[in-house]
């Protein structure tokens, strides 16, 4: 566990450098900011919007996850940009995905999030689309039942084929990869999962697009990482015919003024 300091989001935060083609990612454990000295700061960043919102919510733990994503999205984008915390606005774009309202603010900076109720995550960029998502592998079912509604016929194949041991673990890859991309597109779910297919047993992963869905494949990174052994973490990148990004991963917690540089394992 990260030490815990009182944070104070009125106050702007050491700036990092962030070039062109990077990519950081922050992520935390949900566990590690669970007092009530840190819910109390982290709601004290809310607009009044968000504070509404996190009062709807029915359960203890779905307020965590929800005041620690939006404590680690303002505290990660501060680190970049001469604007304190509780100062950041955001608006939605057509599709749901949350973006930075007044761009002048942190001119060329994009991000996207992902939580779950064990794990968030922030990805920080300039100038590029990017998308994040965070699973966790311990959930129980049948995945290939789930895996006809949404994946390709390639995908499916080789989903099948992995010994049933391995199938959950690979139903995630797949899973967390189309999610980022589809993040990255800020389109949401008006993709079809169906109409692109990732191989992520190969290296460097790469993505296929259906006829029927006008993209480039050479213009996406695709990127797994595992925090620990029971969370899936994947990025997607649309960096254009450029050299693939330089991805840093950090752990801290949303007030911490220095990062806990990690390097996890990629998958």
């Amino acid at each position: 566990m990260l030490p815990q300091r009182a944070p104070t989001g009125s106050a702007p935060l050491p700036r990092l450098n962030l070039e062109p083609g990077e990519a950081h990612v922050w992520y935390c454990w949900t566990r590690d900011c669970d007092s009530e000295t840190l819910r109390a700061s982290y709601r004290s960043l809310l607009s009044a919007e968000e504070a509404a919102r996190l009062e709807r919510f029915a359960f203890d733990y779905l307020k965590l996850e929800y005041l620690v994503t939006r404590a680690l999205c303002r505290y990660t984008l501060s680190r970049y940009a001469g604007t304190a915390p509780a100062h950041w606005t955001f608006r939605a774009n057509d599709y749901g995905r949350p973006e930075i309202a007044d761009a002048a603010m942190a001119p060329g900076l994009r991000f996207n999030l992902s939580n779950s109720r064990s794990l968030v995550a922030c990805v920080v960029t300039r100038d590029l689309d990017a998308g994040v998502d965070v699973e966790a592998l311990d959930r129980r079912g049948d995945v290939v039942s789930i895996a006809d509604h949404y994946f390709s016929p390639d995908e499916l194949q080789v989903l099948r084929a992995r010994p049933s041991a391995e199938q959950t673990d690979h139903f995630f890859q797949l899973w967390t990869l189309k999610e980022s991309y589809i993040k990255a597109r800020g389109m949401g779910l008006s993709i079809p999962l169906k109409d692109f297919s990732f191989s992520p047993l190969e290296r460097p992963i790469r993505i296929a697009f259906a006829p029927a869905l006008p993209d480039t494949a050479e213009d996406w990174q695709f990127e797994l990482f595992r925090p620990d052994p029971n969370h899936l973490l994947a990025l997607g990148l649309r960096r254009g015919r450029a050299a693939d990004c330089r991805v840093t991963l950090f752990e801290s917690l949303p007030h911490a003024a220095e990062p806990a540089r990690t390097f996890a394992c990629a998958c």
